[in-house]
């Protein structure tokens, strides 16, 4: 019976001494106790794994829960002897079947990591101080991450109200997040960037990602020879924000001018001057038509035919894409529109950057796809009460970490 046991606990260097059913009436279900201890040979240390002399016994038996039989809940029993490590001073002995400080085991561990990985479940928050340990454990086990790099992308996402960001970071060419840190900034991808060797560094040689000054800062400190490509998304949206504001100050002055004429032609505009002509429904389709037969000259028609014009710009050949874009700073420079002359300066800074977008070919969207992701690991969770719970499984869902459920031992 205690070799049976042996085999269906799954653990190498266990000897089984007794098992036993608990039923007490202080438990909710009974449970199975399967009362274990180390195999034969020498005692290390937990933290570092060297062979160290006894101290004592550890204080008497330690419990740690296990993979369910069946209706049962398991648990295993048994002692946990200390020792005396030249290194960490006095610890607990490396046992076989758990990590260090862990009251589960290793198999209990990797099932629940995998569940919390694959389930669409809101017991995932239940589990999540299990998954930050299996990340970390399963991160270690594999290649490291940052060799090999090409090209990279980097984007801030919010987990909770109050302006609170995560920094990811994103690897092109094999479709994994590499890395995820509390914050963001100069400082917080300085702090990514540190962690490279230099020939890591050296092997990056395209950074993708919006506008962000931060960005420019950090990629031009740490890889002065990568070339720092603008994410076309975000190019598009800073014309789109800029429409909007148009839009709301035409608007405010038709109200409060008593202008009727003006605000019966802005009705149903919201949203069509912001969406692309593909995707208007007939109601807006026939509200831009009467804007363009109404005021072909007016400030808002004028400023949707800009961002027309600058969103098919990153579809076009690069020899074509740079003269559409030196044709569309003239325009806008001369189109005395407030907003639209500011953005303007902002596109003739970032000139270079921009038609750099349109050569090599990279874009944010993997990244914006793995923020989704993201959000709905957030969702699922019902949010996050510490950042380091959230890039645990941020690593589990995301970096290509090999989770998988227990296998027997043959």
């Amino acid at each position: 019976m205690k070799g049976l046991f042996k085999r269906l606990l799954n653990v190498k260097g266990m000897a089984v001494e007794d098992v036993s059913i608990d039923d007490s009436p202080l438990r909710p279900a009974p449970v199975l106790v399967v009362r274990v201890r180390r195999g034969r040979g020498a005692l290390r240390c937990s933290r570092c794994g060297r062979k160290c002399p006894k101290y004592d016994d550890g204080g008497g038996e330690r419990r740690w829960r296990h993979q369910d039989f069946d209706c049962y809940g398991v648990e295993l029993m048994g002692l946990a002897p200390r020792v005396a490590c030249a290194e960490h001073g006095v610890v607990v002995a490396q046992v076989p079947w758990a990590e260090p400080g862990s009251r589960f085991t290793r198999d209990f561990e990797m099932e629940r990591a995998w569940l919390t990985a694959v389930a669409s479940r809101k017991t995932v928050g239940g589990f999540l101080r299990i998954a930050r340990r299996v990340a970390a454990r399963l991160g270690s086990s594999m290649p490291c991450m940052f060799d090999g790099l090409t090209a990279i992308g980097v984007d801030e996402t919010s987990y909770r109200k109050g302006r609170t960001y995560i920094t990811v970071v994103v690897d092109h060419k094999r479709k994994r997040v590499i890395r995820a840190h509390d914050g963001y900034g100069k400082e917080v991808l300085d702090l990514f960037f540190r962690q490279l060797t230099d020939e890591q560094r050296a092997s990056i040689k395209a950074v993708t990602g919006d506008g962000a000054k931060w960005i420019d800062a950090s990629v031009k400190e740490h890889l002065p020879n990568a070339e720092r490509v603008l994410d076309s998304f975000h190019i598009v949206s800073w014309m789109t924000d800029t429409l909007d504001q148009v839009r709301k100050r035409l608007w405010n002055q038709a109200r409060r001018g008593n202008d009727k004429t003006a605000t019966e032609t802005m009705k149903g505009l919201k949203y069509a001057v912001l969406k692309n002509p593909g995707d208007l429904t007939e109601r807006q389709s026939g509200a831009l038509e009467t804007l363009r037969d109404t005021d072909p000259r007016g400030q808002l028609y004028r400023s949707w035919q800009l961002k027309e014009l600058l969103r098919t710009l990153p579809h076009q050949p690069v020899g074509q894409a740079e003269a559409e874009l030196k044709r569309w700073i003239f325009r806008a420079s001369h189109s005395r529109i407030p907003e639209v002359v500011e953005l303007c300066r902002k596109i003739r800074r970032r000139r270079d950057d921009i038609l750099g977008t349109i050569g090599p070919g990279y874009s944010n969207a993997r990244l914006e796809a793995f923020n989704n992701k993201i959000k709905v690991t957030i969702r699922m969770a019902y949010g996050f009460r510490h950042a380091d719970n959230l890039i645990a499984m941020i690593k589990l869902r995301c970096s290509g970490l090999p989770t998988h459920l227990p296998t027997p031992i043959l």
